[in-house]
């Protein structure tokens, strides 16, 4: 009985974290001339939120997300476990920012829609970064989301949002570099 306790305790735990999601993700990863398949093992959010500023113009504030996907038992106690340096071979993360609509801010939840990369400040791809490990190191692309001169194309969308999980896909290209397929991720309690 005890045992079943504890069990019944840490599947609870992960899940008010925002982990154990991310088994419907399936990704195709290049850059330059390497492709990856990403078959996610874990999905995780970050909920947050941006003040943008512009000279002579109001701030604006806006949600801003993260979603983490991993192909391995990624630690989703907090938002640094799930930034922790990889350490194994053929580990893999992926981290998408997205931010929201206008007067949006971290208590905001997910919603539908689609996010886009021309940096826009609203309903916008704000990040993409894959981490991955292989040679003894670990190695990142990072996708040239906050710039206006950025070539990069495509978007995010927001398929399904319940109370527990998002699912959405991912087209994006910048050059030689493209994540593309389906996620999904569980949704951390709200605090």
């Amino acid at each position: 009985m005890k045992r079943y306790i504890v069990i019944t305790m840490c599947a609870l735990f992960a899940v008010a974290c925002g982990g154990v999601g991310g088994s419907g993700t399936s990704l195709a990863i290049k850059s330059g001339d390497k492709s990856i398949s990403f078959s996610g093992k874990v999905g995780a959010t970050e909920l947050g939120n941006v003040i943008s500023t512009t000279p002579g113009q109001p701030n604006l504030q806006t949600s801003s997300h993260r979603i983490y996907l991993a192909n391995y038992e990624m630690d989703t106690t907090n938002v640094g476990t799930m930034r922790k340096p990889l350490t194994s071979a053929d580990q893999i993360r992926v981290e998408i920012g997205i931010t929201g609509e206008a007067a949006t801010n971290e208590k905001s939840p997910f919603k539908v829609g689609t996010y886009t990369v021309t940096n826009d400040k609203i309903n916008d791809v704000r990040a993409l970064l894959v981490t991955t490990y292989a040679d003894g190191k670990e190695s990142k692309i990072d996708f040239d989301t906050m710039s206006s001169m950025s070539k990069m194309t495509g978007e995010v969308k927001i398929t399904a949002v319940t109370d527990d999980s998002i699912t959405g896909t991912i087209d994006i290209t910048e050059g030689d570099k493209s994540v593309k397929g389906s996620f999904t991720a569980k949704i951390g309690a709200k605090k």
